[in-house]
């Protein structure tokens, strides 16, 4: 394998022989009437003879198959515009961040930038009265029966031939398709958009007052009590980062499809130190610092606390508590004694292992369903108890039979992470209360994950990069089969009122449906986020793919064929 970051296999190449080359129409792969190859998935252009593939994600990897058999270097994706050297295995956009030949980095920038705007003019050539999208639907409805065209185009929702006020690109600053990836999912939550879009009931540019200083007008963090109290704002600037936020959302929507996002983004670095550097840097990170400042911010100025129900434990008073908050169940019972201990632990997402469920039983328990007892509970903190009865499942939910594309599933994923886990000597004994007063420093327990008072907004953030052997870092590149809805009851403690049965407790269901996606494209070295968002317009679904400044109208399938990262689902 050549060098990271020496790349020169594009330099040969000369964009007029390669404008020539390309006679697809950019939606069924070459190879599709001989292997039947879907139409949804990405497909990859060969840039040495024009061959257009399925990509390697696909069933057929047409396209992988093609640089195997003919050592063609280099191909550009339809879908996201990535150009990947097979020879240097690596993207350019990768490539460009870990060369330090400025010379070098200048040519592959250029040649990159080119081979986007040609793709980009020859998809608008081959389709210039109707989207991508349109001549797919057009095809499938061709292949129906003449009985079934109405029921389809009554069910096929019709591509837009404008682009909605609430969709456009963002400007990359220097490495930051990290952040622009996650502001699309954000820009997309329609529940926390509800309130800082309704900026005049909702004012965030005015302090307290015991909060705000007119002496220094400089971000400072104050440590107090061992409690870090942050104000905050960027570095000489006198806007929260409460309504810089607020002014990015109204301001975008009056935008012509790009907009520079580098008052938030500096806010967000006057915040947090490590997104100082302009290196690239980690999504979920990018999303909890902002999410936590938010709600810091919120708690600033005088909109305060929108949720004041006194609870004991960590309450969900802000606006981003309310909306992503919930809490982590951590259940441990002593396999010697019996004993069970519960604590509950405020948290903003929900970060699972990409890996199958071992299937452990807890032996204990006869029934599918139980209640929590008022002794198990009396010295346990449970945040917004009052009079409820709670109903925990017992045991891991059954899987449900269906046919999966990938191996692996998100509710695999989920089921995995909320099984029951032994801890003995080869991973973590438990220090029992009970069994510590006879003596026994350490003993064999089992624990397990719930999910308690479930979000509106549930963030599940899939562990890509884990950390090995030696203190090495991987990506983890299996895909995973996204579902469009998910129920999370199975998950969860329920809360019911003391006249309900467990029958009738049991019974509630908290669905969920997907709503953005952030995807990490490359290595563990180097790489680029790219996102998938749905926006309604015209009470339809539209999904969108969103790369910085570029982005385009999808189909569902196209969103859900990715490698994620972090995934939104909204209750509904």
């Amino acid at each position: 394998m050549q060098k990271q970051g020496s790349c020169s296999h594009f330099s040969k190449y000369k964009l007029e022989s390669i404008g020539n080359l390309i006679k697809t129409n950019f939606t069924f792969c070459d190879n599709a009437k001989k292997l039947q190859c879907e139409s949804d998935v990405e497909k990859w252009l060969c840039i040495e003879c024009g061959f257009f593939g399925c990509s390697r994600n696909s069933n057929n990897q047409c396209s992988l198959k093609h640089n195997q058999q003919t050592n063609h270097p280099l191909s550009i994706s339809n879908n996201s515009f990535a150009i990947w050297c097979y020879v240097c295995d690596n993207d350019l956009e990768t490539i460009i961040e870990e060369t330090d030949n400025k010379g070098q980095k200048e040519k592959i920038i250029k040649f990159l930038d080119s081979m986007k705007n040609l793709l980009f003019k020859k998809i608008k050539q081959n389709k210039p009265t109707q989207t991508i999208q349109q001549f797919q639907q057009v095809q499938q409805q061709q292949q129906q029966p003449e009985t079934l065209n109405q029921d389809i185009k009554q069910s096929i929702t019709q591509p837009l031939n404008y682009t909605p006020k609430q969709v456009f690109g963002l400007r990359n600053l220097g490495n930051t398709c990290f952040f622009n990836s996650v502001m699309q999912c954000l820009n997309a939550t329609e529940s926390l958009n509800q309130f800082y879009l309704d900026h005049k009931k909702f004012n965030f540019s005015s302090y307290n007052n015991n909060v705000d200083n007119e002496d220094d007008d400089d971000w400072t963090t104050v440590e107090t009590n061992k409690q870090i109290k942050q104000q905050v704002r960027p570095k000489s600037s006198k806007l929260s980062i409460n309504q810089i936020y607020q002014n990015f959302l109204l301001n975008s929507r009056k935008s012509k499809g790009l907009v520079d996002p580098a008052d938030l983004f500096k806010s967000i670095q006057a915040v947090q130190g490590r997104f100082r550097s302009m290196a690239q840097q980690d999504a979920s990170e990018l999303l909890r610092c902002l999410l936590d400042a938010l709600s810091t911010g919120e708690e600033n100025t005088h909109i305060g606390r929108i949720n004041k129900t006194k609870t004991n434990g960590k309450p969900k008073r802000t606006i981003v508590e309310n909306i992503f908050g919930s809490y982590l169940c951590n259940y441990l019972e002593c396999l010697d004694c019996g004993f069970v201990s519960r604590t509950f632990d405020f948290c903003l997402d929900y970060t699972v292992q990409i890996r199958k469920p071992k299937g452990l039983i807890n032996q204990r328990f006869q029934e599918e369903y139980s209640e929590i007892t008022s002794e198990e509970l009396q010295d346990v903190i449970v945040p917004y108890l009052h009079n409820s009865i709670l109903v925990q499942k017992n045991n891991n939910p059954p899987k449900i039979q269906q046919q999966k594309q990938c191996n692996l599933s998100v509710i695999d994923c989920l089921d995995a992470f909320t099984e029951y886990e032994e801890l003995n000597q080869k991973n973590n004994y438990f220090k029992c209360e009970q069994c510590a007063k006879q003596g026994k420093k350490s003993v064999r327990a089992l624990r397990k994950f719930f999910f308690y008072d479930l979000p509106q907004v549930a963030t599940i953030i899939l562990k890509r990069f884990q950390q090995k052997s030696a203190g090495r870092f991987e990506k983890v590149t299996e895909q995973v089969e996204i579902p469009e809805t998910i129920y999370l009851e199975d998950y969860t403690i329920l809360k019911g009122e003391p006249s309900q049965t467990i029958e009738e407790i049991q019974a509630q269901k908290f669905k969920y449906q997907l709503y953005g996606v952030v995807v990490h494209q490359g290595t563990m070295t180097g790489g680029h986020y790219v996102s998938y968002v749905k926006h309604k317009e015209n009470n339809q679904d539209h999904w969108f793919y969103f790369s910085d400044s570029n982005f385009k109208e999808v189909s569902l399938k196209q969103a859900l064929s990715n490698q994620a990262y972090i995934l939104f689902y909204e209750r509904v």
